[in-house]
């Protein structure tokens, strides 16, 4: 498995404002968890970047060395806090791993190839799972699962059972859970129309352009001129 070396120091301040000092100084907060205890720990910041870009989508050992002499220790990512408008790490948190002792982690699953549903049947990939756990010593464990769609048709799924485990790796996942299937790609076709709104459409074919025809002027007879009578002397 892939293994990369993370220097740390140990952060003996504990709480939100000395977070805050540490960070506008190059240096993110951590911790890591596991059987040798919990200890608080400092990283500079741009020795994270380069470690979290080389566990993005694996499952890396990370041996954390620390400054003060203390022996080195082994972990893997559990958790980073990021800043929701710059993204920028905020706090790490690592989970021990004990060389020689089984550990338990969650691997991202990768799928390669054309499925055979895709290039004939008119299918279409559904990814169902993108993370199975395993447990495994940690010699044992590999970076992800890779799994080949290429013999998928239309109708057919891969269940994690389907999948053979890598040497020395065992699936903690349910064995009979879904992870890519093929659909077929349905079309949807318009209704046809009922009777009614047959007979409405052809009664407005029939009817004017302009709507219903108007109706005939109609003429008002002229009113008689009313003459007034001489007024009497």
């Amino acid at each position: 498995m892939k293994q990369i070396n993370l220097n740390t120091t140990s952060r003996t301040e504990i709480g939100g404002k000395s977070a805050k000092r540490y960070r506008k100084s190059g240096k993110i907060p951590a911790v890591i968890y596991g059987e040798s205890g919990e200890k608080h720990l400092l990283v500079e910041y741009k020795d994270l970047a380069v470690a979290l870009k080389a566990v993005s989508g694996k499952a890396v050992l990370i041996e954390l060395s620390f400054t003060d002499g203390t022996e080195p220790r082994y972990a893997m990512l559990k958790d980073v806090s990021r800043h929701p408008i710059t993204d920028i790490p905020l706090h790490v948190d690592f989970i021990e791993v004990v060389r020689g002792k089984p550990m338990v982690a969650t691997l991202p699953v990768r799928y390669s190839g054309e499925s055979y549903g895709v290039k004939n049947e008119n299918g279409l990939i559904e990814i169902h799972e993108y993370e199975v756990r395993v447990k495994c010593r940690p010699r044992d464990l590999p970076e992800f699962i890779s799994i080949d769609v290429s013999n998928l048709h239309v109708g057919e799924a891969i269940h994690l059972k389907d999948v053979v485990a890598p040497e020395g790796v065992e699936f903690l996942t349910n064995k009979e859970e879904i992870l890519v299937t093929c659909n077929a790609i349905v079309v949807e076709e318009e209704p046809a129309p009922t009777a009614a709104e047959g007979d409405a459409a052809a009664a407005g074919s029939a009817a004017p352009a302009g709507g219903a025809a108007p109706a005939k002027d109609a003429k008002a007879a002229p009113a008689k001129d009313a003459k007034a009578a001489p007024a009497k002397k």
